[in-house]
């Protein structure tokens, strides 16, 4: 019996070869299209992972007091909160009803009712009605254990269940080290440096040492997303589109953290962020970081002694292996070195000897969220946030300057994410522009070990002709 991944594998497999045949490049093959088809198949593989995940049953509601309120509930959502209770969601096929599902819809039509109620005046008015009882005493029962739970906010436990979707939604910030943070900035020891051995002989003390240390900063950035919503949405529309809302929430989330992870750069000024080098960012750009730069901004900026010329020329083994040679003794462990290449990049690794596509080399492999093919042994994870750009590896404004490949390469144990708050979900009306909106909202930080300047444990190519 096949699974969504492997599903979504043969499907990889099926453009990989594809692309194979039209390699070197050739103009028959629609090059854009195919961009944009493995942009989708990424976020269907993501998708794919969230189907697998076993769901945990509904643990924060098992308890007497939520069994009783269950069996006093007659209302239409009977079976779907017997499920939830149980499983921790009611399926239907592939359609996944959770509890934050149910609480969200209720918000969502609570809000547009307050609205209504205010006389404040919106397209689809006539269609809102108040969120019915059925609904209401749901809600009521899976948070009736809260206190000071009002409709603006969703219960921390159903918060938690779907900010731990969106790590596994992510590929490399859920696959770099995680790490709480008290305070923000939080000052992090990152390890203990180098030590050396020496001979010993009886009776005798060795020679005494100062172990270095290194730590770095964590200042968290805020990431930011809304959904306008369209008040001609009924109760059922509401909680049958719900999952999928859900769904694409998680994926376009995970999707930010790694984002974030690759392009960070606080460079707030008209030339030099290394994502928009010759215009000043606006205010809101979610790679503006209030602390430490990102992967790339290492090799291209802080380190520039860490990245690989490809001359503006097609991709050879000799840039791979030189990036990898960059890593020096932080390389050696394969299994800690990743390769996110962008998805122009990863075609052109997949005309290159030395690459095995994740169907070939098989399930015995330890198949990381996102991981598609190997490099001499290392897992090449593809993502489209690591952007196609000028020679000089930096985003121009002018998106037709924007055609050369770019890949990154780091050892996976010498970076790590910061989180000072998890995932904030707030539902909310604007009476100024009408509408009812949910902003979802956390804070982030990345960090390199040690100093900048000198670290070697990251590395690239750029100027990768495509």
């Amino acid at each position: 019996m096949t699974t969504p991944i492997d599903n979504v594998i043969a499907e990889i497999a099926e453009l990989n070869n594809t692309i194979k045949e039209h390699l070197p490049k050739d103009a028959t093959l629609d090059w854009t299209g195919v961009e944009d088809k493995m942009a989708e198949l990424l976020q269907k593989h993501s998708k794919a992972v969230l189907d697998t995940i076993p769901v945990r049953a509904g643990e924060q509601f098992q308890n007497a007091a939520t069994y009783r309120a269950i069996e006093g509930y007659t209302g239409k959502y009977k079976q779907e909160l017997t499920d939830i209770i149980a499983k921790g969601e009611h399926k239907v096929g592939n359609w996944r009803l959770k509890a934050v599902d149910l609480f969200l819809a209720k918000s969502l039509i609570q809000r547009a009712n307050d609205m209504k109620s205010n006389r404040i005046s919106f397209a689809g008015e006539e269609k809102v009605k108040p969120v019915s009882g059925d609904l209401d005493a749901a809600v009521k029962l899976m948070t009736s254990t809260g206190t000071g739970i009002g409709d603006e906010l969703v219960p921390t436990g159903m918060a938690t269940e779907l900010w731990d979707d969106f790590f596994m939604a992510s590929r490399i910030a859920a696959d770099l080290e995680n790490q709480p943070m008290p305070t923000d900035p939080f000052d992090d020891p990152l390890g203990l440096g180098d030590v050396t051995w020496r001979k010993g002989g009886q009776g005798q003390a060795t020679t005494a040492q100062n172990v270095t240390t290194a730590k770095s900063t964590l200042t968290s950035t805020e990431q930011v997303a809304e959904v306008d919503w369209s008040y001609s949405l009924d109760e059922d529309s509401v909680v049958a589109l719900m999952p999928a809302l859900r769904k694409r929430l998680t994926i376009s989330g995970g999707e930010g953290m790694d984002a974030f992870c690759l392009n960070a750069d606080s460079t707030d000024a008209a030339t030099g962020n290394i994502n928009l080098d010759d215009a000043d960012p606006d205010a809101d750009s979610y790679y503006l970081s209030s602390g430490q730069d990102g992967i790339r901004h290492l090799y291209i900026v802080d380190n520039t002694g860490q990245h690989v010329n490809a001359g503006g020329d097609a991709l050879a083994d000799a840039d791979l292996t030189g990036a990898l040679n960059l890593l020096e003794k932080y390389g050696l462990d394969l299994n800690a070195v990743r390769i996110v290449p962008g998805i122009g990049a990863y075609f052109a690794m997949l005309g290159l000897t030395n690459v095995a596509t994740v169907d070939k080399y098989g399930p015995q492999a330890t198949i990381l969220r996102g991981e598609l093919a190997r490099y001499r042994g290392v897992p090449v994870m593809p993502s489209a946030s690591q952007p196609k750009a000028e020679a000089d590896g930096k985003v121009s404004t002018t998106a037709g300057n924007n055609t050369l490949g770019t890949i990154s390469l780091y050892n996976r144990n010498f970076w790590k994410v910061g989180f000072r708050r998890g995932l904030l979900i707030e539902v909310d009306k604007n009476i100024r522009t009408r509408e009812l909106y949910m902003v979802l909202s956390f804070r982030i930080a990345v960090a390199a070990h040690g100093t900048r300047s000198t670290a070697d444990h990251t590395s690239g190519v750029r100027n990768i002709l495509l």
